[in-house]
């Protein structure tokens, strides 16, 4: 299975808070950006792909389903793209195979700290930009695998930041080599974890 490409993050909640953000909404209230878009309303985060297959309504529990894509827009606050898209699980191994095997999106490498384990895997490419990715994080006190969080790339991290105020924190260096990210503090409202970062 090949070309799977990331339609949509479907969130919980209401897009009012994105926009007090800087985040520009189409016609049906959806925030779409160059590799994916956020969906709201949802009854539970999850991941919506775009393929020429049929594929389960989840994969180790993280709830799956089929939707088109859309191109991106542009935003107030830079935002053009989703870094990634971090998915929690108490065991990386099983989730990791489901996605590669259910998704068909192969493990790319693992990364093993003393106080952290990821796998990442990375949907297809649209239009030529690169396809976000999937972050699987192991934390052995999470009982169901889930959608935990999203990263949105943004033009000028600075100029983000300012504009946000105290809702979000200050930029600090990001694992990625010359890259900075700062996050969306609780309370701006977008119930789930967001960051943000610098473009690459």
């Amino acid at each position: 299975m090949s070309g799977v490409r990331l339609a949509a993050v479907a969130l919980p909640g209401e897009p009012a808070p994105w926009t007090q953000l800087g985040f520009s909404l189409d016609e049906g209230g959806t925030v779409r950006l160059a590799n994916g878009s956020l969906a709201f309303g949802a009854d539970a985060a999850g991941l919506v792909v775009a393929c020429d297959v049929d594929l389960p309504d989840h994969v180790d529990g993280v709830p799956i389903r089929m939707g088109g894509l859309a191109p991106g827009v542009d935003h107030p606050n830079g935002a053009f793209e989703l870094d990634h898209v971090v998915v929690m699980t108490d065991s990386l191994d099983r989730t990791s195979g489901a996605i590669a095997t259910r998704l068909g999106l192969e493990q790319r490498r693992v990364r093993e700290t003393p106080t952290v384990r990821q796998a990442f895997h990375r949907f297809a490419d649209q239009g030529g930009v690169r396809g976000c990715i999937i972050e699987v994080v192991e934390n052995p006190r999470v009982e169901q695998p889930g959608v935990w969080g999203l990263v949105v790339n943004v033009v000028d991290l600075d100029e983000f930041v300012s504009r946000a105020g105290d809702l979000v924190g200050t930029p600090k260096p990001a694992v990625q080599p010359g890259r900075r990210i700062a996050s969306v503090r609780a309370a701006a409202g977008l119930g789930t974890a967001v960051a943000v970062m610098s473009a690459g």
